[in-house]
């Protein structure tokens, strides 16, 4: 018997590819993508950061008034932002995930003027100083705020240290992030600034915008307190989303979705004849396994899938040996086998040596990619392919 998944898409929709590129923008991944990367959110604070901007993002775009939309920047005081499409609250086919919070660090108290900085996060910098600012609550105005400017300083021990531009009094509670904005070449399409992993969150929403026009039932989980301390114990880092997937059940599918490192690294390398602007990476495995790991019958699904996808103009391609980070699919793959990774290619994810980089391309394709993965779940092809 033979399958042909984009039939069975079609089957769907027959208009779903023509309404897919003409909905499926750059302009419009920018129009999320920009406000949420240009607003700092160090790990513990997304509730009152990013997901405040996302709450006016998604009223200007019309999102919150329809029927079958549900918005929570802090569900179930969870500390995690979700977007729900359907009716029923707990059981959503498909669970679609990436993380909403950066890389940030803890101060600790000033030795010499600078203060040593424990990471929340997996500390990559190279010996030397980056820009920084230190990020704190303030709690007249409700609402968290730069504290300061400075430089971050890694140096030849790998010891980290924040030096305020000018004498400042900081304390615990505060935190300190590399500093960006966003910049876009319109041309090259490059995309630089804080992108891990606000890119995919952008390419993400811009998906459900589209799956809200049919009947799903999808839960976008924007988790919260992703980024932790390095280490081979998964309980260090990917907290947040396991505070919140408690309240849905077992899903059919699940999409995690994170940037997938371009170029040599300190845990493995970029991937081989692919680059940045090639189009949306999938790949078999995380983490040297010790994250998200694809069954084989869903993977060659997924295989299958990204080579008909070619021909409707949508780039999905096979990451075969590059690596990739663990992320929300290690708490996914406690309640279902079912998790694919598909992500985009982005070079410095974690500040290794300047600003993270990637390409607005990949996002239109990593978007297109994830409507399409959704949507097939509801065709009688995913029920004998995945159920027999």
């Amino acid at each position: 018997m033979a399958f042909h998944l984009v039939e069975a898409l079609k089957g769907i929709d027959p208009n779903i590819f023509t309404s897919l590129h003409q909905e499926i923008t750059e302009e419009k991944i920018y129009a999320y993508l920009k406000p949420l990367a240009d607003t700092y959110a160090p790990s513990q604070s997304v509730a009152f950061t990013r997901a405040r901007v996302l709450k006016r993002l998604l009223a200007e775009d019309g999102m919150l008034g329809r029927p079958n939309v549900r918005f929570d920047t802090n569900y179930n005081n969870t500390g995690n932002t979700v977007l729900l499409l359907g009716e029923n609250e707990r059981q959503k086919q498909i669970w679609v995930l990436a993380h909403l919070d950066i890389i940030s660090f803890l101060i600790e108290p000033a030795v010499d003027g600078r203060y040593p900085l424990a990471p929340l996060c997996y500390h990559m910098m190279y010996p030397g100083s980056l820009p920084g600012v230190a990020i704190g609550y303030n709690f007249d105005r409700q609402g968290y705020e730069v504290v300061c400017s400075g430089q971050i300083l890694t140096d030849d021990n790998h010891k980290i240290f924040f030096c305020p531009d000018e004498p400042t009094l900081m304390h615990a509670g505060q935190r300190v992030c590399f500093a960006s904005e966003m910049k876009w070449n319109r041309e090259t399409g490059e995309l630089r600034g804080s992108i891990d992993d606000v890119a995919g969150v952008a390419a993400l929403l811009i998906a459900a915008r589209f799956l809200a026009n049919y009947k799903i039932e999808l839960v976008l989980g924007l988790t919260d307190e992703e980024e932790g301390v390095a280490g081979d114990s998964n309980q260090t880092i990917c907290r947040g989303g396991a505070r919140l997937l408690r309240y849905f059940d077992q899903p059919e599918l699940v999409i995690t979705t994170d940037i997938h490192e371009s170029a040599p690294m300190v845990e493995g390398k970029g991937p081989s004849g692919l680059k940045p602007g090639d189009g949306a990476s999938f790949a078999e495995k995380a983490s040297h396994n010790r994250g998200e790991i694809t069954p084989p019958h869903l993977y060659e699904l997924q295989r299958r899938l990204a080579q008909e996808l070619w021909s409707e103009d949508i780039r999905l391609c096979e990451n075969l040996d590059g690596y990739l980070s663990r992320t929300d699919g290690i708490n996914a793959m406690l309640r279902t086998p079912n998790v694919i990774m598909v992500g985009f290619l982005g070079k410095n994810r974690h500040f290794q040596e300047e600003e993270t980089t990637s390409n607005i391309k990949d996002l239109v394709d990593l978007a297109k990619a994830v409507v399409c993965f959704a949507l097939l779940t509801q065709t009688q092809t995913w029920q004998a392919v995945m159920h027999g």
